[in-house]
């Protein structure tokens, strides 16, 4: 009674402080150690532009970039808490924090459902403290609200026997998510796939689940793209290119195959390396439970189809990252409920679950539990050297891991399988182990927590003049809750060329580094001098500088700009129509 009395404090007390940690310091800086991408100081501005504008300037849209037609159930929603509540960061992250709770409490049900009580709580609580899900629920970004309808959709799935409306929900659930974040496309095929999985598994027909899944999402797409999509298709497609073909899908067969290679072995950079830095422990166990899961059918019976399902959406998530160009961490977000799922499910049984991997003999056996333990080891030693990430360590690292992990994958069979060892201890001693990392995580970046953006944002405020104008992709963020035009510059994507003239802009706010926002340096190198430059200062690891636009700056610039991109032979009034454009 006392046990259980002990342990039901512990985890009331582990989900207090899980709310807390979400909710506290919200106007602080987000953590820069989560990410190498820059997203972190600019795509919080990105995502409320058009919804501060139409609370702070009383229209939407204000320039070329409007982020709302891409996402426009959290415009709406943002719009509506802005005006109840007034703009700002803690406003705009409450809605993250809000539906990361709700993740939370969805994921909950649906592992309670499927596998237990147990593993519901495991799942719930390493989901809930999982720091680099944690720290991202804190920002005011699109994926923690679009994994939200991801965990909907398979709770949604998880009764699915109930009835076909469930099936139907998880579909239109599906459909919901990717209108919040196309990248959550990958999630489409895992109510299907793991329909079709469970059924030849448990030798029943469910074909009128995958047919009633697959119609959720007709319905919820046709009702996305009539009500939504064809109305601002022209803007919709514009963008969605931009991101397609410029930043996710590979232009040959050698970068595909660089950005899998990358994604799996970079240490620095990569996909797989991020999981295991950041949380070794979970991926390593979610490691073992696919392993087990794949090539023991009974292993897969448990939750009537649940694993598959969490097999599906994890794995395919991680091909579909792997492939892309360009996947900064802020993309894994929706991986990591089925992540942590599949690690508490091995992290719940860890007793049975280390007997059966480690006693089971046979060349397969022996093969698998090394390629783990290969790959396990190799981002040990690569941490553990703390070198620059080159191929040739790469190979090196390899060729030291691969015998080291044939010898300990044999010595840890004849150990479980001569043995009766007793591991009642080890779920425990896990859970300690993920509870102090964390932890240690989260307290290091609330110690030493900084308010820069906030402070930097209320002294650009103070200089700009009434009619303000402001560039650069820092801009939406640094003057969100000022009442000034801003405006994101993106070649391929909005306001370029020659933002300065078309716009009439009249503050410059750059990335003080060589390589960051090059189109700046190019295009208007006189006005990017210290002589113009009023604000200087540093946000987290990024230097940003603001520049006055002189008032005779702007139609000179353009004048010079545009009659440099004249076509050589100017004779044809059709060519210089062209060339006055900036075509």
């Amino acid at each position: 009674m006392k046990r259980r009395v002990g342990i039901i404090l512990l985890v009331v007390i582990a989900s207090a402080l899980a709310i807390w940690a979400r909710a506290v310091a919200l106007n602080a800086d987000p953590d820069f150690r989560l990410c190498w991408n820059t997203g972190l100081l600019t795509d919080e501005g990105f995502y409320t532009h058009n919804a501060r504008n139409a609370v702070l300037l009383g229209h939407e849209r204000t320039n070329e970039f409007n982020n709302m037609v891409l996402s426009p159930l959290i415009h709406a929603l943002q719009a509506a808490v802005f005006h109840l509540f007034g703009v700002g960061y803690p406003q705009a992250r409450a809605i993250s924090v809000v539906s990361s709770l709700l993740t939370l409490l969805a994921m909950f049900a649906a592992l309670r459902r499927a596998f237990g009580e147990r593993v519901a709580w495991v799942g719930t609580l390493v989901l809930a403290w999982e720091h680099a899900y944690l720290m991202y629920n804190r920002m005011a970004l699109l994926e923690t609200p679009a994994t939200l309808f991801l965990a909907l959709a398979f709770y949604a799935w998880v009764r699915r026997t109930e009835g076909l409306s469930w099936s139907l929900l998880a579909g239109i659930m599906t459909i919901t998510a990717c209108s919040i974040k196309s990248l959550c496309a990958f999630f489409i095929p895992a109510p299907l796939l793991a329909s079709w999985w469970s059924g030849r598994l448990h030798r029943r027909d469910t074909r009128f689940e995958m047919f009633t899944a697959a119609g959720g999402m007709v319905i919820a797409g046709l009702l996305y793209a009539g009500v939504w999509l064809l109305p601002h298709w022209r803007e919709y497609r514009h963008m969605s290119d931009f991101y397609l073909t410029y930043q996710i899908l590979p232009r040959t067969a050698w970068e595909a195959w660089r950005d899998v290679r990358q994604a799996l072995l970079n240490h620095q950079f990569g996909l797989m390396g991020y999981l295991f830095a950041h949380m070794p422990i979970t991926i390593f166990m979610a490691l073992v439970t696919t392993l087990l899961a794949v090539f023991r059918a009974e292993e897969r019976r448990r939750g009537n189809g649940a694993v598959e399902f969490l097999l599906v959406w994890m794995w395919v998530g991680i091909a579909l990252l792997a492939f892309i160009r360009f996947a900064p961490s802020r993309y894994y977000v929706p991986l990591y409920p089925a992540i942590t799922a599949l690690a508490a499910l091995g992290i719940a049984r860890l007793p049975e679950v280390t007997r059966l991997v480690w006693r089971a003999g046979g060349f397969w056996a022996h093969i698998l539990r090394t390629a783990v333990l290969t790959y396990v080891l190799y981002f040990a030693l690569l941490f553990a050297l703390r070198t620059p990430f080159s191929w040739s360590l790469v190979y090196l690292t390899l060729t030291l891991t691969l015998p080291t992990a044939v010898v300990l994958q044999w010595v840890l069979h004849r150990l479980f399988a001569g043995t009766g060892l007793n591991l009642h201890w080890a779920p425990a001693a896990v859970l300690v182990g993920l509870a102090l990392h964390n932890a240690w995580y989260f307290a290091s970046w609330y110690a030493n927590r900084q308010y820069a953006l906030e402070e930097f944002a209320h002294r650009l405020e103070r200089i700009l003049p009434q009619g303000a104008v402001v560039a650069g992709n820092c801009a939406p963020g640094f003057c969100l809750d000022a009442p000034v035009s801003t405006m994101l510059v993106i070649p391929r994507l909005a306001n370029y060329p020659d933002p300065v003239g078309r716009y009439g802009v009249t503050h410059v706010v750059v990335l003080d580094t060589p390589r960051a926002e090059w189109w700046w340096r190019r295009d208007y190198p006189d006005l990017l001098r210290r002589r113009y430059r009023v604000l200087r200062g540093w946000v987290g690891p990024y230097a940003i500088s603001v520049y006055e636009v002189p008032v005779w700056y702007g139609e000179a610039h353009r004048w010079r700009l545009n009659a440099n991109r004249l076509p050589r032979h100017g004779g044809n009034a059709h060519a210089t129509q062209k060339g006055r454009g900036g075509s």
